[in-house]
């Protein structure tokens, strides 16, 4: 099997209607006598990191109206929020205010810092790795600077830690787009949805996703190229910054039991450990109230406005649930649809793909979680075109996901203050649950060998993702 064989490249102009309007636009379609695989300069990823670089600008300019500033009485330059600007503008993000909200602004270990809130002394609620890179924004933040204030443009400090933080996130962006286009083998250019995502616009600096994003996508190549421990080391990096890399080793383990080789899946499941122990221990054991409050803050808060159970509670005029019993439905839900997920993949007359089980898997936290805050769903956007790359429908689900964050600020704006009705926002959060549910329901019939699957046929019935098409092993 060849995989990214220049000679074996999928066109979209031929395969993808959505495209070809565009790539008639610059020309046309690759003809018989192109010499493809031998632009001196242009070559695939190229053109998919520049077409990144564009929509991260897309997102920084979707966050500038938050960054502005204005000198207070004392003659700092302070953030102007003004107005509910955050939500008017839908250019809220939590790096901009956390910083000073977390203490990342005084310097100090991020997880010795505490507030009281009420009568409950609060701690910087990421996990360990998450923090850490806070920590280190900040730091280079406030070491330069004294060379912002040294301008006369009204640069805040926390709009210039947003700066330092977007420039950093880009850079993995980026590297992120070169190992998809890798991942995505014969079909390179289904990166271009990744590259040039709607998401990406309203949520690529909405909070620190994408370096979780990062470390998945890595993960993903590692085992492609037969490294399952570095695979490992690398769920475990990102699970010690958002919780969600872990559900990578649901599918391996699917996957294992499938080929019943526990070998590479075990090395992987130790690796993972490992690393992840390595982060976390000593802020566990120095810090462990610190440590804690990511597990005591996601344990008390109530459905988040986005999620399903939310949307129920409002058009059924529902009271809502008790923490305890929300806790309980949503693992219990998720639990089930992992179970399911699974017995599918061990049963279904065909292997499933890597990035098939991914999907679902994530797909199904996200549905059933009580908290899906909308940046939420760029972990989506890789699993999605990797596992289903449809153009128009996943460009369909993009823009529609795009939609609830603009509806979402307006909304949290309040009638007081014109903000729109909840059931706008309901009407494009049903939509984007439809999109999703038909997504999901295609994946299954391509497990089931119901459907087309695209990606296995530019591989010669392979999967691109998997560890045994990287050692030769077939089943």
């Amino acid at each position: 099997m060849r995989i990214n064989h220049p000679t074996e490249r999928i066109s979209p102009a031929l395969t993808e209607p959505v495209a070809a309007g565009f790539i008639s636009f610059l020309g046309g379609p690759v003809g018989r006598f192109a010499a493809v695989g031998r632009q001196p300069w242009w070559t695939p990823v190229r053109v998919l990191v520049s077409v990144a670089l564009v929509f991260l600008s897309f997102g920084f300019l979707a966050k500038a109206r938050c960054l502005g500033g204005g000198r207070a009485a004392d003659g700092t330059v302070v953030l102007d929020w003004s107005g509910n600007r955050q939500y008017v503008a839908a250019c809220y993000n939590d790096i901009t205010p956390l910083f000073a909200g977390r203490g990342l602004d005084e310097g100090g270990f991020p997880y010795a810092y505490s507030w009281v809130e009420g009568d409950l002394t609060r701690y910087l609620e990421y996990p360990v790795l998450a923090g850490m890179f806070q920590w280190l924004m900040g730091a280079l933040a406030r070491l330069s600077y004294p060379l912002i204030e040294a301008t006369p443009l009204l640069i805040p400090a926390a709009s210039w830690y947003f700066a330092l933080t977007a420039l950093a996130m880009s850079a993995m962006w980026v590297l992120t787009i070169r190992l998809v286009a890798a991942l995505a083998g014969n079909r390179v250019w289904d990166t271009v949805l990744v590259a040039a995502s709607p998401l990406l616009i309203v949520h690529a600096f909405t909070n620190w996703d994408i370096p979780s994003v990062m470390f998945v996508v890595g993960a993903l190549y590692a085992v492609s190229r037969g490294r399952p421990v570095l695979a490992g080391v690398l769920i475990g990096l990102g699970t010690a910054f958002k919780l969600w890399p872990l559900f990578l080793l649901g599918a391996y383990l699917v996957l294992a039991v499938r080929d019943r080789r526990p070998g590479p899946f075990l090395r992987m499941l130790g690796a993972a450990a490992g690393s992840w122990l390595a982060v976390n221990l000593p802020v566990m054991a120095l810090y462990p109230e610190a440590w804690n409050e990511f597990l005591r803050l996601n344990s008390e808060r109530g459905a988040e406005w986005t999620t399903v159970y939310a949307v129920i509670a409002r058009n059924l005029f529902l009271p809502a649930l008790p923490n305890a019993v929300l806790n309980t439905l949503s693992f219990a839900l998720f639990a089930a649809a992992c179970l399911a997920i699974g017995v599918l993949g061990l049963c279904a007359s065909r292997r499933p793909r890597v990035a098939e089980l991914v999907f679902l898997i994530v797909l199904a936290f996200l549905l059933f979680n009580k908290v899906w805050s909308p940046q939420y769903s760029l972990w989506l956007v890789v699993p999605a075109v990797l596992a289903l790359p449809r153009w128009r429908l996943l460009l369909g689900w993009m823009t529609v996901d795009m939609l609830v964050w603009p509806m979402l600020m307006w909304h949290m704006l309040g009638a007081e203050n014109n903000g729109i009705p909840s059931e706008l926002l309901d009407t494009v959060l049903i939509a984007r649950f439809v999109l999703l549910v038909v997504m999901a329901t295609l994946v299954v019939r391509q497990i089931l060998g119901r459907g087309t699957d695209r990606v296995r046929a530019a591989h010669q019935g392979q999967d691109p993702l998997s560890l045994a098409a990287s050692t030769g092993h077939r089943r």
